[in-house]
């Protein structure tokens, strides 16, 4: 494993892998997290690539807080070797177990979707809801962090066995990546595109800058966010809506002040016309009103946000188009992050969706360079992960009775469910099935399969039968859910436990050094989300993986 810090990290100390033939050059077009992150995967996987990154220091990053999945922590401290302790120093995240509902029923009701390995199936046969699922669900209800005081009063660390991801302050993340950029060797270029020069609007022949100096790479990365500058300006791949299924459009965003504790969790909760994050990092959270314009002017949503968040800071505005272009990879050309599609983040799938797509870019590199017969199937299996989402999200929207209002109702009569509609009709017939029957309905993405729609159907408590079977018996059940607990009982909250861990370095290190932690399983185990992302790109690219 490489760490990314000023003692230990040369060119030299970083893996050699196979070099495509037809790719010696790659200019990266567009900072950001997607930008950095795919410029340094690629200079740590690929090290002979001549990577250059380019982007305006007019142009500024959109600075939210950034909720992740559990594919962030393999990526961060496997994928791409950042040391562990540098990254909770200078970039300060936080751990989240899951994601919070205020969603389904009228009135005080939520639930949670807790990662890793939870029963929704007996949790709902036996209890009728979701109230004790897994540990990290009831971690989550708690307020409570994965570090617990054994029997003589030291700290055990839970985090290298239970999965989490990180809430982290994209401006500091943007910050560090930028900075280790220049420790690996990244070319980086502060300037704005004047214009892109195209061989028949197929692929990029060159990019002229403002200053006047022309680029010329073998491939073209486009991380230029919603403007989508050389996929879609320059080249022309259409955009695919999903506007059908998602309604809404825009978001006013800001930040509160954090008046409890740091909440182990994403939120997101029912408001009038869509649905408002709270991301905690430390000190502050996050807050974010994603709603539909056809419902709710921006004035009108910025005064229903200032009305639930008391001392909310000044506010800004975005608007996005929720769908996927054509072309995740044409003629020379790969699109990642929002320049390729972007869903709002009711999963917190933003920065998912970037690892993943850089997994394919890496797996086809390796493999063979990325010749057309590849672009095509891996243009096929990217835009499958997203549709899946949309089906996915759709699901949300579909079964929230949270509010009567107009977007609700709308919501409810007239979103698509098509493409998940087969798993939603087994479900209305014969209730809800468990894991060991999900390769039968196996969905493309390794995080949103069988068991999240389980998870999301039961918590908006849409009606179907009793479970068949269960795979405890009450007994079993009963003594696990009182395990759960005495753990919990036990748990430091997430102030306490940050700051402990970032006294004990030993315990940081742990997580990702020790040979049983479900982060480094993720890598080389037989099971996990980013095993499953690497079979899956493995058979898309013809036998490479994206982590050799």
């Amino acid at each position: 494993m490489v760490h990314l810090d000023t003692q230990s990290t040369t060119l030299a100390s970083m893996p050699t892998m196979p070099m495509p033939q037809n790719v010696r050059s790659v200019a990266v077009v567009g900072g950001g997290t997607a930008g950095y992150f795919v410029a340094l995967a690629l200079r740590r996987q690929l090290p002979h690539l001549e990577v250059t990154l380019i982007e305006s220091s007019k142009i500024p990053i959109i600075g939210v807080g950034e909720a992740t999945t559990t594919l962030m922590p393999p990526f961060l401290h496997r994928q791409l070797g950042i040391d562990i302790v540098e990254l909770y120093r200078e970039v300060r995240p936080t751990w989240k177990l899951g994601i919070k509902f205020e969603w389904g029923l009228p009135g005080d009701y939520h639930f949670n979707y807790p990662f890793g390995h939870s029963s929704p199936v007996d949790a709902y046969a036996y209890h009728g809801n979701l109230a004790n699922l897994s540990v990290g669900g009831m971690m989550m209800a708690a307020d409570r962090a994965p570090v617990v005081i054994d029997d003589h009063g030291d700290p055990v660390s839970l985090l290298p066995r239970m999965n989490f991801a990180y809430h982290l302050d994209n401006k500091s993340l943007v910050a560090y990546l930028a900075r280790l950029g220049e420790r690996v060797g990244l070319h980086h270029i502060d300037a704005e595109i004047r214009d892109v020069v195209t061989a028949d609007g197929e692929s990029v022949e060159r990019l002229i800058l403002d200053d006047g100096r022309e680029i010329h790479a073998d491939l073209y990365v486009d991380a230029s966010g919603f403007r989508a500058l050389l996929i879609e300006r320059a080249l022309g791949s259409q955009f695919k809506s999903f506007a059908t299924s998602l309604f809404c459009d825009s978001a006013v965003i800001g930040e509160v002040p954090q008046r409890g504790p740091i909440q182990p969790y994403t939120t997101a909760e029912t408001m009038d016309a869509g649905w408002c994050w709270r991301i905690p990092v430390e000190g502050e959270d996050h807050r974010g009103y994603v709603y539909s314009s056809a419902h709710l002017t921006p004035d009108e949503a910025r005064a229903e946000m200032q009305a639930r968040n008391p001392g909310l800071g000044d506010t800004w505005s975005v608007r996005f188009r929720s769908g996927r272009h054509e072309d995740f990879w044409k003629g020379n050309t790969v699109a990642v992050g929002n320049a390729y599609g972007f869903v709002e983040p009711l999963e917190s799938t933003a920065l998912h969706m970037v690892i993943i797509e850089i997994a394919y870019l890496i797996g086809a590199l390796r493999q063979t360079g990325g010749n057309p017969l590849d672009r095509a199937l891996i243009n096929q299996c990217v835009g499958g992960h997203w549709d899946c989402l949309r089906w996915f999200l759709s699901v949300h929207y579909k079964y929230n009775h949270k509010k009567d209002t107009e977007f609700w109702r709308a919501c409810r009569e007239t979103v698509d469910v098509s493409g998940i509609e087969p798993l939603l009709d087994r479900f209305r017939r014969s209730g809800p099935w468990d894991e060991d029957e999900v390769s039968l309905h196996e969905t493309v993405d390794p995080t949103f399969g069988n068991h999240g729609l389980m998870i999301m159907l039961l918590g908006q408590s849409v009606a179907c039968p009793q479970p068949i079977r269960t795979a405890l018996s009450r007994a079993e059940w009963d003594a696990r859910v009182a395990e759960d607990a005495a753990l919990v009982g036990r748990a430091l909250d997430q102030a306490q436990a940050l700051a402990l861990l970032r006294r004990r370095p030993e315990l940081l290190q742990e997580i990702v050094a020790f040979k049983g932690s479900w982060i480094v399983m993720s890598e080389v185990g037989p099971s996990g989300e980013w095993r499953r992302l690497q079979q899956l790109v493995s058979r898309t690219t013809g036998g490479a993986t994206a982590a050799a």
